[in-house]
């Protein structure tokens, strides 16, 4: 195990409300998720989960499908709170190792299991122990326990070895990470030569008020207070050293999706926020689902 790499990429994280340092902010969505798994997740999800009922819209939405879900433990659909279905996107094949950044409750490292096949495997990463245990279960209930392995540790600086994954998925996570420039970094180093990214998460479009985004910065509320501009995002994903890099859906959200968002994983595990501050940023929240690639040697 490589056990020299720095926790960034160098320079300093970005910046965040002077309200919440880096390692606040960190400890609060550990605490969050971490709670909301030991209870066992909720039946009430945050995010969308599946789209219209057809397996083709679905595909192009980077949604799960209903065959999909048909596949998955209630358990781990309780504890979904992701903004896409990266497995419907990248395109795995037998024999993979997908390691998924952020797997939570375990949803995606089923749907991988099966795509990647009994000479694959999948690497579940988390930060939060309960959530690694949830997966655990669910893995063990989906009956595919010997196709995953689970690391306990902050996607932030994972500290696992370097090349091992030809693929790395993750739903809805880099937007709660206060350094996304060292996720990516990390991400890099995972994947092998010519290895794929496929990614859901959120980010942000036109103007906001600075008085809006540093207040939903304060509380690190949901999936919004993290969320930052798109062109930032995928200039840090360019800059760490991916390539081809393509969005594959793209999705601005609705005030429904945008009050559930913010209030991930559900009401009682995040910070009341202002409705009227909210209100300032609808239609300027978009879940984007994009691939890209680790050059070839």
């Amino acid at each position: 195990m490589n056990k020299t790499k720095k926790p960034c990429c160098g320079g300093e994280p970005e910046e965040t409300s002077p309200q919440k340092a880096a390692a606040e902010i960190k400890q609060e969505v550990k605490m969050r998720y971490d709670q909301f798994a030991k209870e066992g997740g909720s039946a009430e999800g945050c995010c969308p989960l599946v789209g219209e009922s057809t397996e083709s819209f679905a595909l192009e939405h980077g949604l799960y499908s209903q065959e999909d879900l048909a596949l998955i433990p209630k358990l781990a659909i309780n504890l979904s709170r992701g903004c896409g279905n990266p497995t419907s996107f990248a395109n795995l094949q037998l024999g993979e190792v997908v390691a998924d950044l952020g797997s939570g409750g375990g949803i995606d490292l089923v749907l991988a299991a099966h795509k990647v096949g009994s000479t694959g495997k999948v690497i579940g990463i988390d930060f939060a122990p309960h959530m690694i245990e949830r997966a655990k279960q669910v893995m063990e209930e989906a009956g595919l326990s010997n196709r995953a392995e689970f690391i306990l540790l902050d996607i932030e600086n994972p500290q696992v070895p370097d090349n091992i994954a030809d693929v790395v998925i993750s739903n809805c996570v880099i937007n709660l990470c206060h350094c996304k420039p060292c996720v990516y970094k990390q991400v890099f180093d995972i994947l092998k030569h010519g290895g794929r990214l496929a990614i859901s998460d959120i980010v942000t479009i036109g103007d906001i008020d600075p008085k809006v985004r540093e207040y939903f910065q304060s509380i690190w509320s949901g999936c919004t207070g993290g969320a930052i501009p798109e062109d930032e995002y995928f200039k840090i994903v360019q800059d760490v050293g991916f390539s081809q890099i393509k969005v594959v859906a793209r999705h601005i959200l609705n005030p429904k999706e945008l009050d559930e968002m913010a209030s991930c994983p559900g009401k009682k595990f995040s910070p009341a926020f202002s409705e009227e501050k909210l209100a300032q940023m609808q239609g300027k929240i978009v879940s984007t689902k994009f691939l890209a690639v680790k050059p070839e040697e």
